[in-house]
């Protein structure tokens, strides 16, 4: 199949670039840096980098246009308002510019958004922002489909790593389980393996938000 990534550099795009080409898809990554410097894997060398920022050109309309499935990984935990970084420009904008222009010249690709589980109180406004995202997404009629990982690991991100430490240890102390199931991390590695199988028509509990 035919999949555009969008955000296909960062942190979940590019293992789930990784992994969908590795089981024989066609993938297109699109990004505003294109491929990265020091990304020398040979699976890299079968993915298309498409340089583009979807915020300021219209360079990636052609990238969606043959697109079967459109996957959205592009997102920030933390806002920098100083620097134009919000959750308004990197989670709602990209979500509503992506479905307008399939809805006009591919509206038969499926499109995939990776939403959130849940998130702590300090996180509420990058939760709201998912939770808009979310209902304009299902407002739509763009086939679509929505995942709710909650904190995605990797060693690549060391404050992942620590912050699963943190919520093992809380699960061992009675009665603060319950409280933080929600929080359940996923590596990069399995959410990749999740969306590769939800691309290819198989189940994956991770379509459903978990309580």
């Amino acid at each position: 199949m035919n999949i555009t990534i969008f955000g296909g550099s960062g942190f979940i795009g590019q293992k789930l670039s990784e992994e969908l080409t590795n089981n024989g898809h066609n993938v297109t990554s699109i990004s505003r840096k294109g491929k990265p410097a020091d990304l020398s894997d040979s699976w890299a060398k079968k993915v298309h980098w498409f340089r583009s920022d979807i915020l300021n050109d219209t360079y990636w309309h052609k990238a969606l246009q043959e697109a079967d499935w459109v996957i959205d990984t592009i997102g920030i935990l933390f806002e920098h308002p100083r620097k134009k970084i919000t959750y308004d420009r990197f989670i709602l904008t990209p979500v509503q510019l992506i479905l307008d222009y399939l809805n006009t010249h591919n509206p038969s690709a499926h499109f995939l958004f990776i939403s959130a589980n849940s998130a702590p109180f300090p996180l509420r406004k990058y939760m709201d922002a998912k939770l808009q995202a979310e209902q304009l997404i299902k407002e739509n009629a763009q086939p679509h489909v929505i995942i709710y990982p909650s904190l995605v690991v990797d060693k690549k991100r060391y404050f992942s790593v620590i912050s699963a430490f943190g919520i093992k240890v809380l699960k061992a102390i009675p009665g603060i389980k319950k409280l933080v199931r929600a929080y359940e991390p996923i590596s990069r590695e399995k959410l990749a393996i999740e969306i590769n199988s939800v691309v290819e028509g198989k189940s994956s509990a991770y379509t459903q938000r978990q309580t």
